[in-house]
């Protein structure tokens, strides 16, 4: 049997931009996630609690894939400038070696 410190239910923490996270707590939700919450949660909080959070994902990783597409772009323009510059040293050395 649970003490009264212990607790019995699920919490919702909301975050700063938010989004709320569910700590289970009931075995459904501890077992199953947040879909399995047998705490009395309302389904509609619980889908939008997910769908916040996969919204907020889907967000970090277009935020990382424009990141990464800019160093790539920015690897490219170094590599052409490098390729440019090597062919203008390969055309000097041709034209000193004649």
């Amino acid at each position: 049997m649970a003490d009264a410190s212990t607790p019995t239910r699920c919490y919702w923490l909301r975050e700063e931009d938010g989004i709320e996270i569910l700590i289970p707590m009931c075995i459904g939700a501890a077992i199953g996630g947040p879909a399995e919450c047998t705490c009395n949660v309302p389904e509609s909080r619980i889908e939008t609690t997910e769908r916040g959070w996969a919204e907020a994902q889907v967000l970090r990783l277009r935020e990382a894939r424009d990141r990464c597409l800019e160093e790539q772009a920015v690897k490219w323009r170094q590599d052409k400038r490098l390729r440019q510059r090597i062919a203008e040293l390969e055309a000097l050395l041709a034209g000193k070696a004649r």
